[in-house]
Parts: structure tokens; C-alpha cells; sequence
């Protein structure tokens, strides 16, 4: 009886710790995927738009189909990286993921006007001298993360302006 005990006792902590180390690296282990999709060929701090998501293309998880999106893998290991986001109408936010895919910042078209400016400084938080006015500074948790920005397509009509915003929109080393 005691050794069906212990082993039931060693099976349960052995199915405990295989869950625990499953639910703490799984969110890690699918945003290292998706930024290597991502980042592609072009690699990280470039701004990269996204095609109309469809059942057979989609590059981020569960994608709305009255969204354009764009993403940026962030590589934040030989410093800051400054987001530059032209904004479209009806709706353009920017949010920010760390590499395990908790999401630290985000802001919208209606929390000031002109574009969304965000210089991403890495987990030491170390703010470059002399940033531009209007510029907001994100702290990421991770040296590696990414941005994605999300803007509002109401109709075929809106795809101009969205395109136009998008050409406008920039994800590159800060240079001071």
C-alpha cells in the first residue's frame, strides 16, 4: 500500500511539474515562432505590413478580418528602437509584446493628436539624451519583442488611406 502511494505521489508531482514548466514556457515558445515568422528574412526593427488575413495566410494568432495590421519584430540587444506610426482613420493602435508575450504598452489614435511616436528602450530602461517632443518612451521587460499595430478597415473605400499611413509608418534604430 505505502509503495502505490509513493508512486501515485511521484506520478502527481512529476504531472504537476511538466504542467507548470509547460504553461510557463509555452507563451515564450509561440512568440519566438511568430517573430521568427515575422522577422523573416529582413530580420528585426523593420516595420513589416501584413496581406488581409484569410484562413490560409495568417501571421498573427486569430487575426480579424476588418483589421489591417502591421508588425515589427523588436531587437532592442544593440539599443533603443524608435515606432513611428502615421495614424488612419477610423481607428490605428500600437501595442507592444515582450518575448513572452505580455503586452506592456499601448496607445491609440485618440490619446493624442499626430502620429503614435514611441522610442522602445530595453529592460535597463535607459533613455536616450535628447529625444524629440511628443516622443513617449517604452520600457520592455525583454530585449526581444514585438509591435503591432492594428488599424480599422471599414470598407474597400478606406484601403487607400490605410496604404498611404502604412508607407509613413517605421520601425528603426534609434539614432538620436
Amino acid at each position: 500500500m505505502k509503495r502505490v502511494l509513493l508512486t501515485g505521489a511521484a506520478a502527481l508531482a512529476t504531472a504537476l511539474a511538466v504542467h507548470v514548466a509547460a504553461v510557463a514556457a509555452a507563451p515564450r515558445l509561440l512568440m519566438g515562432i511568430a517573430m521568427s515568422r515575422i522577422a523573416g528574412e529582413e530580420g528585426a526593427n523593420v516595420m513589416k505590413d501584413a496581406a488581409p488575413p484569410t484562413a490560409e495566410a495568417r501571421t498573427v494568432v486569430r487575426p480579424s478580418p476588418d483589421l489591417a495590421y502591421s508588425a515589427c519584430v523588436l531587437d532592442l540587444s544593440e539599443g533603443p528602437v524608435r515606432l513611428t506610426v502615421r495614424k488612419s482613420t477610423p481607428y490605428t493602435s500600437l501595442s507592444l509584446f515582450a518575448a513572452n508575450s505580455d503586452n506592456y504598452f499601448v496607445e491609440d489614435d485618440r490619446m493624442r493628436e499626430g502620429p503614435i511616436e514611441v522610442v522602445v528602450v530595453g529592460p535597463s530602461g535607459r533613455v536616450p539624451p535628447g529625444l524629440p517632443e511628443g516622443v513617449r518612451v517604452a520600457t520592455a521587460p525583454t530585449e526581444r519583442g514585438m509591435a503591432i499595430v492594428r488599424r480599422v478597415v471599414e470598407d474597400e473605400a478606406s484601403l487607400p488611406g490605410i496604404e498611404a499611413a502604412r508607407e509613413h509608418s517605421f520601425c528603426v534604430p534609434y539614432t538620436g
